[in-house]
């Protein structure tokens, strides 16, 4: 009884002193997440996507030629130094393969600009939530809730502008739209690169 008395009043102590704690964040964009995960391709921008990298099986039912699963992903590291509280925050960018699909006869460049534009788009509202991050004012009560918050808001806002993307291209089938839209996101793109 002794020793969960003295742990717990150590676990109050320790938790008193890191929320007493300056916090600073840190916040990069990475391009791996240090496994040697051979179905995941981070986005490096110039890196283009292949046919090649479509692995997953044809879902016939869709409307669609081809899928891309694209999205991005934080991982979190806190520590401690000195009387500073330090918060890493990384983000990255990726593609499944296993999750991503052509139809066969599909595998056009044409299509394939399509598909790229969806990981494009997945990019830009990468770089969108490190913004948004980067401009949180976070401590240490309340960095989870707030990391939760704007990974949760740019989540949505990266799934309508991709239903909007395939909506008004219909799927890449309206020449005009799809050229509209490459413009618009090539120029999202370059602004995006430059941060």
């Amino acid at each position: 009884m002794n020793k969960k008395l003295i742990l717990l009043a150590y676990i109050i102590l320790n938790s008193m002193i890191l929320s007493a704690q300056k916090l600073s964040v840190v916040v990069n964009y990475v391009t791996g997440d240090g496994t040697n995960n051979s179905n995941i391709i981070f986005y490096q921008p110039g890196k283009l996507l292949s046919w090649d990298d479509f692995k997953g099986k044809s879902v016939e039912a869709s409307d669609a030629a081809a899928l891309t699963n694209a999205g991005f992903g934080v991982k979190l590291m806190f520590r401690s130094i000195e009387n500073t509280s330090q918060l890493v925050i990384s983000v990255s960018c990726s593609f499944a393969k296993r999750d991503s699909w052509v139809k066969p006869g599909n595998k056009t460049p044409y299509i394939l600009n399509h598909e790229q534009k969806h990981f494009d788009i997945a990019f830009i509202h990468t770089r969108q939530f490190i913004r948004n991050l980067r401009k949180a004012d976070f401590t240490n009560s309340n960095y989870a809730a707030l990391i939760e918050k704007i990974y949760n808001q740019t989540a949505a806002e990266l799934t309508e502008v991709q239903d909007r993307y395939d909506a008004e291209t219909s799927h890449s089938r309206i020449p005009q739209k799809q050229s509209e839209w490459d413009e618009k996101i090539s120029g999202q793109l370059a602004l995006a690169i430059k941060e």
